[in-house]
């Protein structure tokens, strides 16, 4: 599972693979925060951003 935290509110993305975490990201900062970031842009995030979860 990877996982990326939002950069306006901390809350936890997280999805199967990164092309699905560049969509759930783009969801949410465009339904929390009224933001609309390119696709661009939210995949230059996951890549820098974007970590492996581990089970605890």
């Amino acid at each position: 599972m990877r996982v990326v935290e939002c950069n306006v509110c901390g809350e936890t993305i997280s999805a199967a693979d990164d092309e699905e975490l560049t969509r759930g990201l783009k969801e949410h900062l465009g339904d929390e925060h009224d933001e609309t970031p390119s696709d661009d842009e939210v995949h230059q995030t996951v890549d820098r951003e974007a970590y492996d979860a581990m089970d605890s």
